[in-house]
């Protein structure tokens, strides 16, 4: 567990905790005020602290999450008002776990007394006492271990030792990767919830070239020749999703049909289409020298890729996989890899994962996806935000992979509305 940065001020009514995380979703979070303990919980994240007061969790108690500073305000009222709490700006006393001794403690040589604990077993009488006797003769033994293993574990103090990062950790957590190489730290929040996206081992520690070699490598391995041929001979289900074309990609094969140019008329957007814009992010986008220009075009094409395999394999109607299809076939999702220079490049990485991780893996079937990307090329930036709308809707409400969201495709909802 990673204890977050946080900070700590008062008034005469409340305390008021700031916690600095990245992105969080509101379900996951878990904050709890007992006594004079406070707890914080978002995996990775967990912060406990001790206050010199008591604290209530009633109708006044709040917290608000700020995207901009991605900090987490809390305020908990007071249990009794105009107290006041002494020692807030030591985070070290604040951190310690409930009877440990702080450093002031330890100069000043405070101590409590030891506390009385009640046996965990109670000898009754008996008025057979040969009976008794068996049993305390065969018992002593074990049940002298076993009380003394208990006594240990009640004296133990199982509350988590809190600390910050070192030097070291944080410089493994120094990766840079998503849209624009913007976001570091993320994947840390889907280690322990079963994200299955993920193909990396370390992603917080990796780098562009290591998440690329990783990438070719895991794909060589997951590579079955056996799936592949049964696909290739057996596949009267696939015969059917090949002959499947989406209704927009048919509504983008009528409009070019006899058009003398290459401009498509507009594309209306639906009620619930823009409702989704609107909850987008405002930001203006600086594309970083490291990148280019041309990979964050290059990173739309495994995007579309991914959907029109769902979307085919479906039959247009999305289901509770669609989130991982999408994002397993997509190589700038499931391993981050942003070092493609070429069209040809990415073709390739599609091609190689479509025919290594989904349920239905036919050569023929991954060429007909790349028939419905190319259509959804020629219908322009419009055609592109429908689709990335529909996605990232897919991946936020998502438990898990709602990350990838945040990190990949928010951004190239907003970005794309202003791309040539």
């Amino acid at each position: 567990m990673i204890t977050p940065y946080f900070s700590v001020r008062q008034d005469a009514e409340f305390v008021y905790i700031d916690i600095k995380v990245i992105h969080i979703k509101a379900q996951n979070v878990e904050l709890r005020a007992d006594g004079d303990i406070f707890m914080f919980s978002l995996p990775p994240y967990y912060l406990r602290l001790h206050f010199p007061g008591n604290i209530v969790d009633d109708e006044r108690a709040s917290a608000l999450f700020d995207l901009e500073t991605q900090t987490l305000a809390v305020k908990f009222p007071k249990e009794t008002a105009g107290e006041e709490f002494h020692d807030l700006d030591l985070m070290t006393k604040l951190l310690a776990r409930v009877g440990e001794k702080s450093q002031n403690d330890k100069a000043s040589g405070a101590s409590k007394p030891e506390s009385k604990t009640k046996p965990l077993i109670e000898e009754l009488g008996s008025d057979d006492q040969l009976e008794n006797q068996q049993i305390k003769d065969g018992l002593t033994n074990g049940q002298t271990t076993f009380l003394s293993e208990l006594d240990d574990a009640e004296k133990f103090d199982w509350q988590v030792t809190q600390e910050y990062p070192s030097a070291e950790e944080e410089s493994l957590l120094s990766a840079k990767y998503g849209f624009n190489l913007h976001y570091s730290g993320f994947l840390m929040q889907t280690s322990d919830t079963g994200n299955d996206i993920n193909d990396l081992d370390n992603p917080e520690s990796s780098t562009i070239e290591s998440r690329s070699k990783e990438r070719v490598e895991k794909e060589d391995n997951k590579f079955d020749p056996d799936y592949y041929l049964s696909d290739l001979l057996d596949n009267d289900d696939i015969r059917e999703l090949i002959q499947f074309t989406s209704p927009m990609v048919q509504s983008i094969q009528r409009s070019l049909e006899g058009r003398a140019t290459d401009e498509m008329p507009e594309m209306e957007f639906t009620e619930l289409e823009k409702k989704r814009m609107m909850s987008l992010p405002r930001r203006t986008y600086l594309i970083d020298s490291m990148v280019g220009l041309k990979s964050v075009y290059l990173g739309l094409i495994p995007l579309l890729f991914g959907y029109c395999y769902d979307v085919r394999t479906t039959l247009d109607d999305h289901t509770s996989e669609s989130a991982w299809t999408i994002g397993k076939l997509a190589a700038n999702i499931a391993c981050l890899d942003s070092s493609f220079t070429s069209v040809r490049q990415v073709m390739i990485a599609c091609m190689r994962r479509s025919l290594a991780y989904p349920l239905f893996r036919n050569w023929d079937l991954s060429q007909k996806c790349w028939d419905d990307v190319y259509y959804l090329l020629r219908g322009g930036k419009r055609a592109i935000l429908k689709v990335f709308l529909d996605v990232n809707h897919i991946f936020a409400f998502h438990d898990t992979y709602y990350v990838y969201s945040k990190i990949v495709v928010e951004d190239y909802c907003a970005w794309v509305q202003t791309a040539r």
